[in-house]
């Protein structure tokens, strides 16, 4: 199920400005990381000894974990918790003082059906507590607060339906308002530090209710993702706020990405010169390079032709297959009669050539 961002959409989220400022009235903006033992209610002693055992593990994994999809004894708990707990117990331990355990107990009410689901949503919305998850062959760290939303609110990549994906999940857990609104809370409430406002940010297409605050971030907290949210309005007034990706470290990607979305002509010598420097290094950076061919393309200038033949021209095989298949998807999307003739000049072996095609059918 997929629900279209239309201009009614951004109406409709504009309305649910006024609820989220009830949610915020009525939520404790507090970091959920350590609640007082003292709040947490009775539990019986079967799901009470679970719970101390899901804490001393305390890594949050999934039905098989490495190669051979090994079962755990902690995913072992997690399924004892949930089919035994009581509602009541599961609500319950969304108090508890380990992240483990409470990302397990929200996961275990998505389960059961739980209707108190999206108002338990709403307090981990500041959970920013550390957590240790290890899924499949991965181990990694994230937040309570952003693992919990991802469950019900799964951020999908290359989405296009305006902001992030909050609607691919097998089981639709919230309604399409409750998503509107955490989409709200998500960008209009300062406390909130999870991923999830970020991503929301990156994804975020340009409806002009949402114009003042995105640049309210971006000036404020220097997000990059805000800067590229920013950049999809088009504004010149903005365009110094997004300069100033260029002269800061690690955000070259996004720095060229506000440029292919808004080509100011501001931002060419700065793309020149970031192709310049990034052409001398030894080793490349392959997101950086992919955008920075794109944001070039929307520059249909003969310098612009003289950086790209470098590459058709280039001895180095690597370089050549590499860099070739980023410019010829920049090409390929950002098609103009002057780039034409350098088609002619990439050639690519088997492994680059589904590479291509994987890049032009996925990324956005």
């Amino acid at each position: 199920m997929k629900f279209a961002r239309t201009p009614g959409f951004a109406i409709l989220m504009l309305l649910s400005l006024f609820v989220v400022l009830i949610f915020l009235w009525r939520i404790p903006c507090c970091k959920v990381q350590k609640p007082a033992n003292d709040t947490l209610p009775v539990l019986s002693p079967k799901i009470s000894n679970l719970a101390k055992e899901i804490a001393l593990d305390n890594v949050l994994k999934s039905s098989g974990v490495g190669e051979a999809g090994m079962r755990t004894d902690q995913w072992e708990r997690f399924e004892t918790l949930t089919r035994e707990a009581s509602d009541t117990e599961l609500t319950a331990l969304m108090k508890y003082p380990n992240a483990v355990v409470r990302c397990y107990a929200f996961q275990g009410m998505i389960l059961r059906g739980n209707t108190g689901v999206y108002q338990v949503l709403l307090r981990l919305l500041h959970d920013t507590a550390s957590v240790e998850t290890f899924q499949g062959c991965i181990v990694s760290t994230t937040v309570a607060g952003d693992y919990c939303l991802n469950l019900v609110y799964p951020v999908v990549a290359n989405s296009d339906t305006g902001t992030s994906g909050a609607f691919q999940q097998e089981h639709h857990i919230l309604a399409k308002e409750q998503a509107i609104a955490i989409d709200s809370i998500l960008l209009y409430d300062p406390s909130i530090l999870l991923a999830a406002k970020y991503e929301l940010l990156y994804r975020m297409k340009p409806a002009p209710v949402f114009y003042h605050r995105v640049r309210e971030i971006a000036t404020n907290e220097g997000s990059p993702e805000a800067a590229l949210a920013l950049a999809r309005f088009h504004k010149p007034a903005d365009t110094a706020i997004i300069r100033r990706l260029f002269n800061r470290e690690n955000t070259g990607y996004f720095a060229a990405y506000c440029a292919r979305e808004f080509p100011d002509e501001s931002f060419y010598p700065l793309l020149v010169k970031m192709f310049e420097h990034e052409w001398a290094q030894k080793y490349y950076d392959y997101q950086k390079w992919r955008m920075l061919f794109q944001a070039l393309a929307r520059y249909p200038k003969p310098l612009t032709f003289q950086l790209f033949e470098r590459t058709t021209q280039s001895a180095d095989e690597f370089r050549y297959q590499t860099l070739g298949t980023y410019l010829m998807v920049a090409l390929t999307r950002y098609p103009d009669k002057l780039f034409e003739p350098l088609k002619d000049h990439l050639k690519f072996d088997q492994s680059h050539q589904e590479e291509l095609v994987e890049y032009l059918e996925t990324e956005k």
